[in-house]
């Protein structure tokens, strides 16, 4: 059995939005019911406590002093980094002179659109050195190109569901207490040829749709969902809309995607995501432009036997293809050199 320690947000502390439906679970369970030994490591809950709540700067020394040690005393055979930039390069450096047939995979779930998320694409690019392998949630060459080092590992990483929390199956309900869900944060989002708010794209709907019941949250502080009141939401609607901050890079998108078809939503994302090359029409619905997005959930409103046909072929397919044991599976197979890409029905490294 080999160990993996899995470092990132697992949110002991901070109990923040969807902080079960992340990605960071979902992997270490895929992990563990592949058969691994799995250490989960929170290191941002460990930063705050070697910082005594407020001396962030020597908890920073403190907290990698510590991850040497727990590497020390535990010998894993790979590590696994989720957005953990507690974590110095200088640290994974001297991990590896320690324990030199160690490998490390980094994951990183935020765009990297260079005019949009400059930040995110800094904090990646300062592990290359020390990681073997990057994964990402966009499938754009070009994007995912400005990451590639000789001998380095670049790809992409698909949302994953979890057969443990992505529980429900929308699909078999005829009446829903509403038509539509979406939960965003109030950032912009790209919808259409405009930058607006996600509370002005659900004006925007409301006004085309009167009479649609359309159920939002996230948008406003006394709206925002978290835990299992997140999770709970997604059982009040037969469909779901998987909007974006940005929805014109290929294959990627948020997380939402994986909670609403892995709860059995009938999914409506932008064509211009790309992701109709990994779903077909009668899995996903693509919509071209606003207009027709309004088009189409009016006429899946009327007709909810073939919005619970599609939303069960997508969530079926998206439970098949993008489990957690899937996604485990293919990080694993990349840490120890096993790795065959015929194998996985998505686009995998460059």
């Amino acid at each position: 059995m080999k160990t993996i320690l899995h470092i990132g947000q697992f949110n002991q502390l901070k109990l923040k939005r969807c902080f079960m439906n992340q990605i960071a679970p979902k992997i270490s369970n895929g992990l563990v019911r592949n058969g691994y030994n799995v250490l989960n490591y929170n290191d941002r809950d460990l930063l705050r406590y070697f910082s005594f709540g407020i001396f962030k700067k020597i908890g920073l020394v403190r907290l990698n002093h510590h991850l040497i040690k727990y590497c020390l005393k535990t010998l894993p055979d790979a590590i696994i980094l989720g957005h953990a930039d507690t974590i110095y390069p200088k640290t994974l450096k001297q991990i590896r002179e320690l324990l030199p047939q160690v490998r490390i995979l980094q994951y990183n779930v935020d765009w990297i659109l260079p005019e949009c998320e400059q930040g995110n694409i800094d904090r990646i690019k300062s592990k290359l050195d020390v990681v073997d392998i990057t994964l990402i949630t966009t499938g754009d060459r070009d994007l995912l190109q400005q990451f590639k080092q000789p001998g380095k590992i670049v790809g992409y990483l698909p949302n994953p569901t979890d057969c443990s929390i992505e529980t429900m199956n929308m699909f078999e309900e005829e009446n829903p207490i509403a038509d539509v869900y979406y939960c965003a944060g109030n950032e912009t989002r790209q919808f259409g040829d405009d930058e607006i708010s996600a509370s002005e794209v659900i004006s925007y709907i409301r006004k085309k749709l009167p009479q649609l019941k359309l159920f939002s949250a996230g948008m406003t502080p006394s709206t925002q969902l978290s835990g299992a009141n997140y999770q709970n939401s997604f059982s009040f609607s037969g469909m779901g809309l998987n909007i974006s901050r940005r929805n014109d890079v290929y294959l990627y998108s948020s997380d939402r995607l994986a909670h609403i078809m892995g709860n059995g939503l009938l999914c409506f994302i932008d064509k211009r995501t790309g992701f109709n090359q990994l779903f077909s029409k009668d899995e996903v619905v693509f919509y071209e432009n606003p207009e027709d997005l309004c088009n189409k959930l009016q006429y899946y409103k009327e007709h909810p036997l073939e919005r619970q046909k599609i939303a069960k072929k997508g969530c079926l397919k998206y439970r098949q293809n993008f489990n957690e044991r899937i996604i485990a599976h293919y990080m694993t197979d990349l840490l120890f050199q096993t790795f065959d890409a015929s194998k996985y029905p998505f686009p995998t490294v460059i």
